[in-house]
């Protein structure tokens, strides 16, 4: 009776697991059938990496809209798929229609978002050839730029903080004069760091080699290593650049 009642019941058991697995597939949410970022459009950023060329400011820049509330309205018009295997980037600046070989050939790896950015962004001032982050934000929404120097230095790590405090984020980004190995900061002006937020005593900076880690520092460290920093202000339509 007991191996009777045994097989019975691992019967019942490899039903029930059968069941359970069809049930599952049936009722899996939407989302988790998601296409694959690196070959869909999707308005957002997932994990991507700058590749091989000399373009850290424009792909710093890049991931930088993904740190703030901006990203949601510029995002809402800045890619246009034309269905014929053309895009047009919307950047303030002025559009640039790129085909897909041009977004193939672009440098960063990872999500097609990124790729689709870089590759208008190459066409409209070459960033394969080095650039600074705030010339690149420029180019995307078309502010103008207002350039401070030392004196202002703690009114605009105020500023950033406040807006990472309030929930809106910043799209900013930073270059160091100090190298510091042991966190991945390289010095001399030498790469441009994408910033994910500022708080009162600390700061997160993301390298865009890969752009799904973060760097966390004391925001001391933060303003006695810079050589620049660089952050859209939606509201006054102004790119603020700031040099030491």
């Amino acid at each position: 009776m007991n191996n009777k009642l045994r097989k019975i019941k691992t019967r019942i058991g490899a039903f029930c697991l059968a069941l359970g697995i069809a049930a599952g597939t049936l009722f899996t949410p939407i989302t988790a059938y998601a296409g694959d970022p690196s070959t869909q459009l999707d308005g957002k950023l997932s994990t991507f990496h700058q590749g091989g060329a000399n373009d850290c400011g424009a792909v710093s820049a890049i991931q930088a809209l993904d740190n703030s509330k901006y990203r949601r309205k510029i995002f809402r018009k800045m890619i246009t798929d034309n269905n014929n295997g053309t895009y047009t980037l919307n950047f303030g600046s002025g559009r640039q229609t790129v085909t897909e070989m041009d977004v193939e050939n672009a440098y960063i790896e990872g999500d097609l978002d990124a790729r689709v950015i870089e590759a208008g962004l190459q066409k409209a001032m070459n960033v394969y050839n080095s650039c600074f982050a705030c010339d690149v934000f420029t180019t995307m929404t078309g502010f103008r730029q207002r350039t401070y120097w030392s004196t202002n230095k703690t009114e605009i790590m105020n500023i950033m903080a406040v807006k990472c405090q309030n929930g809106e984020g910043i799209t900013a980004a930073c270059d160091f004069n100090i190298a510091d190995p042991g966190k991945g900061i390289i010095g001399d002006g030498g790469h441009s760091y994408s910033i994910k937020s500022v708080k009162k005593d600390t700061v997160v900076v993301i390298n865009p080699w890969d752009t799904s880690v973060l760097i966390s520092m004391t925001r001391r460290q933060f303003e006695d290593f810079i050589r620049y920093m660089t952050y859209v202000d939606d509201a006054t339509k102004n790119v603020v650049v700031y040099w030491e």
